[in-house]
C-alpha cells in the first residue's frame, strides 16, 4: 500500500455531528451527502454503498425512523452513515444490535461515540503494511477483517439475555 493511500485512510473521519445537515434533506440529497463522505474511503463508486432501495429498507425494517414530509433529519442521516460503515462487515440484524439505544442515550451520543471509534480504529492500521501491496497485503486485510469479525459476533454473543 502508497503512502499516499495509507495517509489518506488514516486521515478519513466521518463528518462530525454539527456538520451533518439540521434542516432536513430529500433522499437524494442523504445518498450524495454520504457518498461524499465516504469516497475517500471507498472510492468514487458508492452507489453500491447507499441508495434509494437500501434507505427505504432500513426504513422499513425500522433501523431507520421515517422521514418526515420525505425529509431526513440529522438523526436519521447519522444512522444512516453508521449503517453503510458497518453493513461491510455485519448482517442488519447485528447492526441494529449495535446501534440500539440504551436508556439515557441519543443519537448523537451514540454517532459521537462511533466516530471517535471509527478514528481510533482506522488510524491503527500499521505502517508495517505500507511495505506489502497488491494481493499480499489485501490477504493481510481480508485476514484481519476476518478475525475482527468474529470478535465481533463473539462481542454481540455476550450482550444477548
Amino acid at each position: 500500500m502508497n503512502d499516499e493511500m495509507l495517509s489518506g485512510i488514516r486521515k478519513y473521519a466521518p463528518v462530525q455531528w454539527q456538520m451533518i445537515p439540521d434542516f432536513g434533506l430529500y433522499m437524494d440529497q442523504v445518498i450524495t451527502f454520504i457518498a461524499q463522505m465516504y469516497a475517500p474511503l471507498y472510492g468514487e463508486d458508492t452507489s453500491k454503498y447507499l441508495s434509494a432501495s437500501m434507505i427505504n429498507n432500513y426504513v422499513k425494517s425500522k433501523l431507520v425512523p421515517r422521514p418526515e414530509g420525505k425529509k431526513y433529519s440529522r438523526e436519521q442521516i447519522a444512522l444512516l452513515t453508521m449503517i453503510v460503515a458497518l453493513k461491510q462487515v455485519a448482517s442488519m440484524e447485528d447492526i441494529r444490535k449495535m446501534l440500539a439505544l440504551k436508556e439515557g442515550d441519543t443519537v448523537e451520543t451514540l454517532y459521537n461515540a462511533f466516530c471517535t471509534r471509527f478514528h481510533q480504529v482506522i488510524h491503527t492500521i500499521k505502517d508495517s503494511r505500507q511495505e506489502e501491496s497488491g494481493i499480499s497485503a489485501a490477504l493481510d486485510y481480508a485476514i484481519l477483517a476476518s478475525g475482527f469479525h468474529a470478535g465481533c459476533m463473539a462481542a454481540l454473543k455476550t450482550e444477548e439475555p
